[in-house]
């Protein structure tokens, strides 16, 4: 299930680019949603309106999209320089003009059908040397600046430098008025993250922070002194999951946090139980106080794996216990040959399932499957894949339905050789209906032969949810 793209390289949730728009300026933005099966040349990305008032959402093809270029520190300019500048929340290509004082230049800027060039003075941490994206490639390269800037260094330069310390700012990785999460070492809150607004920066990685949820006595915001490495960016929007699986990492929503845990239990009703590491508990959540957990690592947010979710696991021997009398209830074994669906995690296909046949048993809960409906790149076989167990599930029961489906109920559309999670929001005529798909905020026409009626395995069961956890 390889994704289609340009020259861009793969793209996940989180990650930060740079979109062209009509302005012909660049904006940088974030991943929202890449590239999907239904949207193969298109990304989902939330950027900056160009007044910067509000934030922008919204699909973006790749061929407006290009990674954010690398940082190059304390590079000096001269005149006739081509520069990518700062200007207006967004990177517009100019021309240096001129030299000034306090490491400022005049930019000059291309005028559009005819106008005049418009010249701004910029400061030199705003600008960078123009650069474009060709062919997966920065042109010109890196090594091409570090050689063209060695030249240069070796020329004799009549340019008066003015070296401006920028005092506590300069060590600061958060802006007031950033929306964060905050965590503790404090008995009783490890492993919570709280709403938080940086009020300022106070030096040494110390920031002055704002609680968006807790509040003094009196009714003022509990505002409170927090380490860098306490404070992390606000995570992205997810798209929301129709169920959670055993053993999975989420974020659960308790006393105005978010708590990590590990489903340990999963109920009826759209219920899950929880378990928390720190402290030593489990407790019962609804399907809506949960949330994906994203670790916050290197700079970018990354989804739990199931490996980080079994290295989580492995930290308790009470929840191993729990998870194992659980597990003995409700595991279900594939023998050699049993059909199955196996649901996908790759970005853009999440939540989506697809048929196969169990090939051999790997042992450590994972399989060995043949697909029924994928085909390795060169066409010549059924792909081969090892899923985990919690990936796999028996194929539905009496699924197909012979009357016709009701506006709002949830359906399974097949849709590029899979089974996606969807809901009718529209019924056309009488066995035609317009389908909402929630990973993708896609709605696409379907027939009634191509749906079925959407059922979850829970609890060695299949189980039909209700509207609102889809």
């Amino acid at each position: 299930m390889k994704i289609r793209r340009q020259s861009l390289g793969p793209l996940s949730k989180g990650d930060q680019i740079e979109v062209k728009r009509p302005n012909g300026a660049y904006y940088a933005a974030t991943v929202l949603r890449p590239p999907s099966a239904m949207q193969i040349n298109m990304v989902f990305v939330e950027y900056h309106a160009e007044d910067g008032s509000k934030c922008v959402r919204g699909y973006v093809d790749l061929t407006h999209v290009r990674p954010s270029p690398p940082l190059e520190l304390n590079r000096c300019f001269k005149i006739g320089d081509a520069v990518d500048a700062y200007w207006e929340n967004g990177w517009h290509q100019g021309v240096v003009r001129d030299l000034l004082k306090d490491s400022k230049y005049v930019v000059g800027f291309h005028g559009n059908e005819g106008k005049v060039e418009e010249k701004s003075e910029i400061h030199q941490c705003n600008l960078r040397l123009h650069r474009e994206w060709d062919d997966g490639s920065w042109v010109p390269s890196m090594a091409e600046l570090a050689n063209s800037s060695n030249e240069n260094d070796d020329k004799p330069r009549n340019v008066k430098l003015k070296i401006v310390f920028r005092k506590k700012q300069a060590d600061a990785e958060f802006r007031k008025g950033d929306e964060v999460k905050i965590t503790s070492d404090e008995e009783g809150f490890r492993g919570s993250w709280y709403n938080a607004v940086i009020v300022e920066y106070r030096g040494n990685d110390t920031y002055l922070v704002e609680y968006s949820t807790s509040r003094k006595e009196d009714g003022v915001p509990l505002r409170a002194e927090a380490k860098a490495q306490h404070i992390r960016p606000c995570p992205p929007e997810l798209s929301p999951v129709a169920s959670f699986c055993l053993r999975e990492v989420v974020d659960a929503r308790y006393n105005d946090g978010w708590w990590i845990g590990v489903i340990s239990r999963v109920l009826d009703g759209s219920k899950y139980a929880v378990y928390f590491s720190l402290p030593d508990e489990e407790l019962e959540f609804d399907h809506l106080k949960l949330r994906i957990h994203q670790d916050w690592k290197n700079g970018k947010w990354i989804i739990a794996s199931e490996e980080n979710s079994r290295r989580l696991v492995m930290n308790s021997n009470r929840l191993l216990h729990k998870m194992d009398v659980n597990e003995k209830r409700f595991r279900v074994k594939f023998p050699k040959g049993t059909r199955v669906e196996v649901k996908s995690d790759e970005p853009g296909y999440e939540g989506s399932w697809y048929s196969a046949i169990i090939v051999d048993s790997l042992g450590n809960d994972k399989y060995l499957v043949e697909y029924l409906t994928l085909k390795t790149e060169d066409l010549g076989a059924f792909l081969r894949e090892e899923a985990y167990a919690s990936y796999i599930r028996p194929r539905p029961q009496h699924a197909r339905c012979t009357r016709r489906y009701k506006l709002f109920e949830n359906v399974d559309a097949w849709y590029n050789d899979g089974w996606w999670i969807g809901q009718v929001i529209k019924v056309l005529t009488t066995w035609k209906y317009a389908v909402y798909f929630q990973t993708t905020n896609e709605v696409m026409e379907f027939e009634h032969n191509d749906l079925r009626l959407h059922q979850e395995w829970i609890n060695g069961k299949w189980i039909i949810p209700s509207k609102d956890t889809i």
